[in-house]
Formats: C-alpha cells, structure tokens, sequence
C-alpha cells in the first residue's frame, strides 16, 4: 500500500468518526427530545385521566341524585343498574337481589306493557308513558316513563334506559281537586243565592238561582256588564268599590242595590263582592253573591210601622190610665170625705152594724184606691226613659221594707247572707222586692212565719231567691199568678196586679222569673237581673 492510499484511508477513518459522532450528537438529541415528549405525554394522560374520573364523578353524583328515577336494563329486561330514587320507588336493590322488569308491570296493564316495549324496540324510544307498577314495600304506584333504547357501535340493541316519575299523589290531588270542583259546582248551581263571576265588569259566569231572579239566560248574561243590569244611577257606588278593590286598598264590600230585570222591572237585592287576586296581587275575577232581599225590606218597612204605631198605642194607653186614674181618684176620694162626715156627725145615730158597714165602705175604698195605683204603676213600668240609674244596696232596701210592709210579729223577714250592691231605677227595684216580700207576708198561715232572701252570682245576672214557708201555690197557678188581676184565693190585702208588676220589672232588667212551690208547705220565688 502507497503512502498515497494509507492517507486516503486516514482521511476516510476520520470522516467516519466525525459522522459517528454527528450521528450519536442527533441520536442523543433525538431520545432527549423522545424522552421530554414522553413526560409531557404522561402529563397530559393524567390529566385526562384526572378530568374522565371528574366527569365521571360527577355524572355519578348526577345520576344518584335524580329526583326521577332511572333503571337501565338488558335486552332480556333484567335490571342493570338503579339510582337511589329507583331504589326508593320500587323498594329492590339489584345488589342483593336480581329483578327484571316484568316483575314490576301490574297485571291488568301487561298488554300495554308489551305494546310500549314493542314501540321502543321499533322507534327506539317511547314518552307519556303512563301505567301502575308493583313495588316492594309501596303497594301499587302510578307511573309516567320515559325510556330510549341503547345500541352498540354496529347498531344492535343492547339495552334499555327509562325516567320513571311517581305520579300517584299527584294523581289524587287531581282525583280530589276534581271532586272539590264538583261538589263546589254543585252547590253553586244549587244555592239560592245569586251568584256571578266576573272580570273587569264583565259577567263570565253565572248559576240558575241568578238566571232566574234576572230573568234571562245564561247566554245573554254572558254578553252583558255588570253595569248592564244595575241602576244607573247606583252603579255609581259599587263602580266606587270595585276601584278600591282594584286598587288593593279592600279585598271585599257588601251594599244593598237595586238589578234590572229583563223585563226592566226592579228588585232589591244584597251583594256581596269578594276578589280572587293572582300571586301578584292583581285582581283574577270577582265573585258576587247576591240575595233578593226586597221582601226583607217591605216586611222591615211593616215592622217600623207597627213599631211606631205600638208606641203611639202604648203611649194613648199610658195616658188613658192616668185619666182614668184621676177620674175615678176624684169621686173616691169625695166618697170617703162623706164617709168620715156621716160617721163624724151621725155615729150616735148608727148602731154597732151600722157603724161596721161604713168601716167596709171605708176599707173597700181604700182597695179601690191601691188597685187604682196598682194599674197606674203596671201601666208605667215598661217606661224606659223615666229610669233612673243608680247604685242600690239592696241590704238597705230590704231594711227600710221591713218598715214599710206590715208584718206581723210572728213573722221574720232576713236575708241568708249580704245582698250585692246593683245598679237600677230604685223605684222600679223596690217595688219588686216589696210586692214579692209583700205576698209572702200575706199569704202566711203559719204561727212562726220565715220569709228567707238570698241571692246567687252568675255571669252576667244576679239571681235572687225569696223563700216563704206560707199556703204554697198549686202547680197550675205557676204561670196564672204573673198576669193582670190572677190571685192565689181572695185575700183583701191583695189586687193581683203586685205579680204582674214583678214580672214587668224583672223584664225591664233582661231577666226571667219563676217559683218553686208546695202547697201547704211554702214557696220560693227566683228571679234573674242582669247586671
């Protein structure tokens, strides 16, 4: 080999390394730049991975949380997988137990069943699907589904997913809205009452008691106003309320106004106006009530009348008593003077059954005159506005009586325990206890009489209690002895008028009066006044 070749092969050994090492130079760069490419690589699958499980948590959290609930299931109809609301619905849990679907359609609505799966398997989904469903610890369930078929990448169906929604309550709040609405459309169509539904004025609905005090046809109420069946000159006042209602300052008003029928006749009638407002408060419709009420109004127009003309006739009666009373008074008290005249000038003349017939004048005199005063005060009491309130102590009352009343000593008139203190005309108060105290007094047959007066605290009325132990009354004069010039036998001290005044006072005070009695034995007398 010539020196020629050996440097060509030099040369040639050395370009050779030079391309090694440019060779391995990119080599190295290359694996470097694999390796960083590798790690970023790492990076982002884990970030991927990171973001799948995210999803796929909180597509679980979605899915468990549904408020419907979900069943996915094979082509075989056994259940796949169930969220916790499916769980719930149906009471099964696929964990510990297999099911299919089957097991979950109620009997009668199997054929509808296999016609909504049919629709799935040949549309691929079905909605509205509405059915009852057996459950496990549920009874039977009302049911609204939603399912869609699941396919594989070639097509084929694999499987089955649904929304299952219970309906059941919904359901029977319908079912009871329903009856509500009809029970309610039954008594409206039923009620004597008029009753109208309006909006803005305008009649929308009415009922038959309405058609017939109007006189027209629902129909043509229904083109109508309210403004169209009222009198102009009224619908001035109810056009006032309703702006007030509209305004949301009331929510309801009632007046007396007159209708127009359709034969444009009048009648007067009650309404009473109530709104059904929306959530926002304004006004939805109103509802009318309205009551013919131009019978009540002649028949309260009659009671005014009468009222007054009872008045009057009460009052002619008052003052014919006292004209009467005075008349008869004058020539009475003329007979008596003459009276004490013959027996004054001419006692020596009469003998001793003489003398006794002028003391039977005298004494039949006197009774005229006490029954005369008697009329008088019965005639007088039921005068209202002659009382005189004021406050009585009735333990002072009764012992002034005590002086007044004659009573014989074997008699005792007392009190049980301390009489109240009341309010009332003292007059009218002290006739009441002096001609109950009175009778009682007269009536007595025994040799040691005991008139005994209590009383009683109610609520509103005090109850008193006059206890005799004298003749007693028999059951049948109970009623009897409280009317004009009724007496329990003939005593002479007595104008059976005192009774009738009792029972007149008692009911001035709002009270009521009534006896317990045994003949032979005594009576108590029990009488209300209200406080």
């Amino acid at each position: 080999m010539s020196n020629v070749d050996i440097e060509i092969f030099k040369r040639a050994l050395q370009r050779e390394k030079i391309a090694r090492k440019q060779a391995e130079k990119i080599l190295e760069d290359k694996s470097k730049e694999l390796y960083l490419l590798t790690q970023e690589l790492k990076k982002t699958n884990q970030k991927l991975e990171d973001l799948v499980g995210k999803k796929e948590s909180t597509l679980q959290g979605v899915f468990d949380n549904l408020v419907d609930a979900y069943v996915l299931i094979d082509v075989s109809g056994n259940v796949l997988e169930m969220n916790h609301a499916a769980k719930k619905l149906f009471g099964y849990d696929i964990t510990k137990e297999k099911l299919n679907v089957i097991k979950l359609v109620y009997k009668e609505d199997y054929q509808y069943a296999i016609q909504s799966f049919q629709q799935l398997v040949t549309k691929g989904s079905f909605s509205g699907y509405k059915s009852r469903v057996y459950t496990k610890n549920n009874g039977v369930r009302n049911v609204h589904i939603n399912a869609s078929l699941i396919k594989n990448k070639k097509g084929k169906p694999i499987g089955a997913q649904g929304i299952i929604t219970d309906i059941t309550e919904k359901l029977e709040q319908t079912r009871i809205f329903e009856e509500q609405k009809q029970q309610l459309s039954t008594i409206v169509d039923n009620s004597s009452l008029g009753i109208a539904l309006t909006q803005s004025g305008k009649i929308v609905q009415t009922n038959k008691a309405l058609q017939n005090l109007l006189e027209y046809p629902q129909e043509e109420l229904l083109q109508k106003e309210i403004k169209d069946i009222s009198l102009k000159n009224e619908y001035a006042v109810s056009e006032n309320h309703m702006e007030k209602m509209n305004a949301g300052l009331i929510d309801n008003f009632s007046i007396n106004k007159q209708y127009v029928k359709k034969n444009n006749s009048t009648f007067w009638a009650k309404t009473n106006v109530a709104a059904v407002r929306n959530p926002d408060g304004s006004i939805k419709y109103q509802v009318a009530l309205i009551e013919d009420i131009t019978e009540q109004l002649e028949s309260e127009k009659q009671k005014e009348k009468l009222l007054e003309d009872l008045e009057r006739t009460n009052q002619d009666l008052k003052d014919y008593a006292h004209i009467v009373s005075h008349d008869l008074k004058s020539p009475l008290r003329s007979i008596y003077a003459l009276v004490n005249w013959i027996k004054e000038d001419y006692s020596s003349a009469f003998d001793k059954i003489g003398l006794n017939h002028l003391a039977m004048i005298e004494k039949t005199l006197e009774k005229m005159e006490t029954l005369i005063n008697d009329i008088l005060s019965y005639s007088s009491v039921n005068n209202k506005e002659e009382l005189q309130s004021s406050k009585i102590d009735l333990n002072t009352l009764v012992d002034d009586l005590k002086n007044i009343v004659l009573i014989p000593e074997n008699t005792i008139v007392s009190t049980k325990k301390k009489l109240p203190v009341i309010n009332g005309d003292s007059t009218r108060i002290q006739q009441l206890f002096q001609n109950l105290i009175g009778n009682a007094v007269i009536y007595m047959d025994k040799e040691n009489g005991v008139v005994e007066i209590d009383y009683e605290d109610k609520k509103t009325h005090y109850q008193f209690s006059i206890k005799d132990n004298g003749i007693g009354i028999k059951k049948e004069y109970h009623e009897k002895i409280f009317k004009m010039f009724e007496s329990v036998g003939d005593n002479e001290n007595s104008s059976g008028i005192g009774l009738a005044i009792v029972k007149k006072i008692v009911t001035l005070y709002e009270g009521d009066i009534w006896l317990d009695s045994t003949p032979g034995i005594g009576t108590t007398f029990y009488f209300t006044l209200k406080k």
